[in-house]
């Protein structure tokens, strides 16, 4: 337990030593989550729309994203994975410039990490 709370703090410190805003700018590009979920690339139009692909690490299909949105320094989407009809809200976090931690609530709840792919 004394351990738990001690990285906790840590983690609280190191995001904020390393605070990044949450924006379509930051978003832009590939991120992975190394084949365990799913890969995504956000791309952001001249008009600064933000344009999202995700498709399944497991089987390559695409997942149908329903809507997304920023609120304040979070990132959330609502998708459908149309071949198992599997629904899910992700809440995106950033860790640092090239990490976010996404929490899952789904039938399969999970906290996974995505990366930045350079």
């Amino acid at each position: 337990m004394k351990k738990l709370f001690l990285l906790s703090g840590l983690f609280f410190v190191f995001s904020f030593a390393n605070a990044q805003k949450m924006s379509n700018k930051f978003l832009e590009g590939q991120w992975t989550s190394n084949g365990v979920a799913t890969e995504i690339w956000f791309n952001v139009s001249d008009n600064n729309e933000l344009r999202i692909i995700e498709v399944s690490s497991y089987t390559g299909d695409p997942l149908t994203v329903l809507e997304h949105k920023i609120i304040g320094n979070t990132f959330y989407s609502k998708t459908v994975f149309e071949e198992l009809k599997f629904e899910s809200v992700a809440i995106f976090t950033i860790i640092n410039k090239d990490t976010m931690a996404l929490d899952i609530t789904s039938d399969y709840p999970a906290v996974v990490l995505y990366r930045r792919v350079k």
